[in-house]
């Protein structure tokens, strides 16, 4: 087996770091903006993705009962919503959701609410 040269490690390790220094730089573009219609205030929890692909999330406000929704995005940017919240008599479904989603191992997203139920 040939040893290798401090001076060849050196100069592998100089161009790995410059290789990956160039790389480090990406350019992001927004996929949509929320416009209250189809929510607003997507600040909690972070985007967690389903089994088809797509990713999933949650709004505090807007939505049909401006009480926030549940949303799906796909990859190249078509948003949809799964769910608005306070659609049912009472708010009995919750509403202004303060956490993301979780994918659950039975395929179903689970989150929290900061209203709905028994009050909180």
């Amino acid at each position: 087996m040939k040893e290798l040269s401090v001076g060849k490690i050196a100069t592998s390790v100089l161009l790995f770091s410059v290789a990956a220094i160039a790389a480090h730089a990406q350019t992001f573009s927004s996929l949509v903006d929320f416009d209250g219609a189809n929510g607003s205030g997507p600040y909690f929890g972070s985007l967690v993705q389903g089994s088809d692909g797509a990713f999933f999330g949650t709004t505090f406000l807007g939505g049909a009962n401006d009480s926030g929704t549940v949303f799906r995005i796909t990859p190249s940017g078509t948003l949809s919503t799964v769910y608005n919240f306070c659609a049912e008599p009472g708010c009995t479904d919750g509403g202004y959701p303060t956490a993301g989603l979780v994918l659950g191992t039975d395929g179903n997203f689970y989150g929290a609410a900061g209203s709905g139920g028994n009050g909180y």
